[in-house]
């Protein structure tokens, strides 16, 4: 038998398709092994094969190919440097967050915001909750900070790779204390991309990581994070979860366990400090004019004096038990059934509940407070009017 003359042997790899760091999910990586040498005097070639190749010659190779998988990696970072200020009862309040999409697929997240605790700064320690429910929107327009009419998503739709969307927890505050601390958590879940509409939750990669994924699948059961486990990869397009545990530990899950490595799910933490106790604001604001017997405005015996009061609450905080009284001035007489409240004719008799006000033979009485049965709210009109005739 001849002996193969190998004069001239060397390998070359010859790649079809090319993966980096940001090529995308699903595509192809193949590249093909080629063997030039020279058999008694004849120079040959053979190329490889996944399954092995003994025949000589162009295409009779196969490439070694491969799908790159879908990698799930993203992050949630408060861009809060410190605890945001409010004030006790204050009905919008807002903690700011980022979600980036670090994969390499476009992807939706969904999202939610729980109370927590500890605080991750050290001096604001986590003593109160807001009022729940807590609310997380999705900034949508071009202007900074949560406007109500603008920021309306609810879910982050369709984050491309690399991609960053800005996220608001939105709160209002119960009765505190100035000092008083509450942590509050945004959790992002990721869920399927690419499609109108939201997508449907991520439960599980190919690698057996499981996504707790419970209060974002319309009540489903919530099941802890899994373990890796020896599953060989596929051909075919795989999941794979690669987002990185929590740094801190009021990080949180929706276990309300700290957020883990690889579970679909990544979350970081704000707090929302009170710096003033709200109080009530309240102004009545007194007018009067004068309607003479002639038409004009000459304050003569038989003129009517009109009275207006405007009842003004501000701030934030009702008022309970408000009742107005105004006497009747010296030297003038009231006119029956002149008393309105909003332009609405009151009865002059104590006889609630048909109205809540009277003229008692020496004053005008109204009860905003329907006999303390109704808080007043700020921002609610109360325009009380009467009158008077000069004697």
């Amino acid at each position: 038998m001849r002996s193969l003359d190998f004069r001239a042997l060397f390998l070359s790899f010859l790649c079809l398709n090319s993966s980096s760091a940001f090529s995308a999910a699903g595509d192809i990586i193949s590249n093909t092994a080629t063997i030039d040498f020279v058999y008694q005097g004849i120079p040959l070639i053979q190329e490889s094969s996944p399954t092995g190749n003994t025949l000589t010659g162009v295409g009779n190779g196969m490439p070694t190919s491969f799908t790159e998988d879908r990698l799930i990696n993203f992050s949630v970072v408060s861009t809060d440097a410190a605890a945001i200020n409010v004030s006790s009862l204050q009905s919008i309040a807002f903690l700011t967050f980022t979600v980036t999409n670090s994969g390499n697929a476009v992807q939706d997240f969904l999202l939610t915001a729980v109370n927590t605790s500890p605080s991750p700064f050290v001096a604001n320690v986590d003593s109160f909750d807001p009022v729940s429910p807590l609310q997380v929107f999705v900034e949508e327009g071009s202007n900074a900070g949560y406007l109500l009419a603008e920021d309306t998503a609810l879910f982050i739709d369709d984050l491309v790779v690399g991609a960053t969307a800005t996220v608001y927890v939105v709160a209002t505050m119960p009765v505190t204390i100035v000092g008083d601390a509450a942590a509050v958590a945004l959790v992002a879940q990721v869920a399927e991309g690419g499609a109108a509409g939201q997508g449907v939750v991520i439960t599980n990669d190919n690698n057996g990581f499981i996504s707790p994924a419970g209060v974002y699948s319309n009540g489903g059961v919530s099941v802890l994070a899994g373990t890796s486990n020896s599953i060989a990869n596929t051909p075919g397009l795989e999941t794979v979860f690669n987002d990185p545990a929590a740094l801190n530990p009021e990080d949180v899950d929706s276990n309300a366990v700290q957020d883990i490595r690889a579970n679909g799910q990544h979350s970081d933490t704000g707090v929302f400090l009170v710096q003033a106790v709200a109080v009530p604001f309240l102004a009545l604001n007194k007018t009067v004019t004068v309607i003479d017997t002639l038409g004009g405005t000459d304050p003569h015996a038989g003129a009517t004096l009109r009275y207006q009061i405007d009842v003004v609450i501000g701030g934030v905080i009702n008022i309970n038990n408000l009742v107005i009284t105004d006497a009747v001035p010296a030297n003038t007489t009231y006119v029956a059934s002149s008393l309105l409240l909003n332009g609405a004719v009151q009865t002059d008799t104590a006889d609630a509940p048909t109205d809540y006000s009277e003229f008692n033979g020496n004053d005008i009485v109204v009860d905003l407070s329907q006999g303390g049965t109704v808080s007043v709210a700020p921002a609610t009109p109360n325009l009380i009017t009467f009158d008077v005739t000069i004697d």
